[in-house]
Parts: structure tokens; C-alpha cells; sequence
């Protein structure tokens, strides 16, 4: 070899010590740095570690609350299907009895009705409630009353339509005055007391 090669052979030898040294003495710092940043980090994990236990224990507590009500309702309502029903039925079981369904509408009407009311009647009722019936009614109260050609959107009873007012006799509402008096003693019987 030359001494031209010689020499470039010791600056390409002197170049590679130098970058394994700067190559070492960086790893060196990297390996001190991270070792830091795990001490912090461990320290960090330490000193939070009652916290994120905290944390996730509010978080799993929020969500059971959570899980809960949604729980109750949804049993609530369940429970309220149930009443309606029960209010549905006993709609139903007054109208079963034709002759003294009959003898209440009657006797609705008679009380409360004015001159020229037009009574309303649910489309389930328009056979049983007939134009001859409020006719029959209107000649014993001494009170033009017409029976209406339109249907209201309610269970039974009727509606009397006047000039200047309206009443509602319909079952849904006189059921829901029963039920603001009885529901609670129907859950109790339903559900032993839980409302």
C-alpha cells in the first residue's frame, strides 16, 4: 500500500472510530434519558395510582346508576303498560254490559246535556249509541239533541258538542278520576306496594 492509501485508510478508520464512538456515546444518552423518563414515569404511575383507581371506580359506580335507572325505567313503564291495561279492560267490561252502559250514557247525557248539543260517540259505540237512542233521550230531557256523523278518538262514553262549550263524559276521562283515587291500591295489589 501507499502512503496516499495509508492515509486514506487512516481517515476512514479515524471517521468509523468516531462515528462508533459519537453512535455509543449517543446510545449512552438515549439509554440515561429513557431511564429518566421511566423513573418519572414510574413516579408519575405512583403517585397516581390511587387516583386512576378512583377514577375507574367512579366510572364502573357512574355506570352501575346509570344501569339502574335505566332498570327501574323500564319497569316503570312495564308497570304503567300494566295499569292501562287494566283501565282498558275495565273500559271493555263496562261496555260488556250492554243494558247498563246504556243506562250511564243515558243518564251522562241526561245530566249535563244543553239544548242543541251534538253528541259524539266513538266508532266502536255507533251501533250501540244510535241516532233512535239520542233521539229517545232528546224528547225525555225536552232539549234538541242530534247525534254526530263524526267519531271522536276515545274509548266510550260521549262528548256533547254545544255552542258555546263542550263536555267531555268520555270513559277515558271518568276511568282516569277512578284511577288518580284507586291506582295506588291497584299497585299494591299488582306489585305489592312498589309503584
Amino acid at each position: 500500500m501507499n502512503n496516499k492509501d495509508a492515509i486514506i485508510q487512516k481517515i476512514i478508520d479515524d471517521a468509523n472510530k468516531a462515528a462508533d464512538d459519537n453512535i455509543r456515546e449517543a446510545e449512552e444518552t438515549a439509554s440515561q434519558v429513557l431511564a429518566r423518563a421511566q423513573k418519572e414515569v414510574d413516579r408519575y404511575l405512583d403517585a397516581n395510582a390511587d387516583k386512576a383507581d378512583a377514577l375507574y371506580a367512579d366510572a364502573l359506580s357512574r355506570s352501575g346508576v346509570v344501569a339502574n335507572l335505566d332498570c327501574k325505567k323500564l319497569t316503570l313503564n312495564a308497570k304503567k303498560e300494566v295499569i292501562a291495561k287494566v283501565f282498558d279492560e275495565a273500559a271493555a267490561e263496562i261496555k260488556a254490559d250492554k243494558k247498563g252502559y246504556l243506562a250511564l250514557v243515558e243518564k251522562m247525557i241526561v245530566t249535563c246535556c244543553d239544548d242543541k248539543d251534538e253528541v259524539v260517540v266513538c266508532e266502536s259505540d255507533d251501533k250501540i249509541i244510535t241516532k233512535k237512542f239520542v233521539d229517545d233521550i232528546s224528547k225525555k230531557v225536552a232539549k234538541k239533541l242530534t247525534k254526530s256523523s263524526t267519531f271522536g278518538d276515545f274509548k266510550g262514553g260521549v262528548m256533547l258538542v254545544g255552542k258555546n262549550y263542550d263536555k267531555n263524559l268520555t270513559l277515558d276521562l271518568e276511568l282516569e278520576g277512578v284511577r288518580e283515587k284507586v291506582e295506588s291500591k291497584i299497585v299494591e295489589i299488582l306489585f305489592g306496594g312498589d309503584k
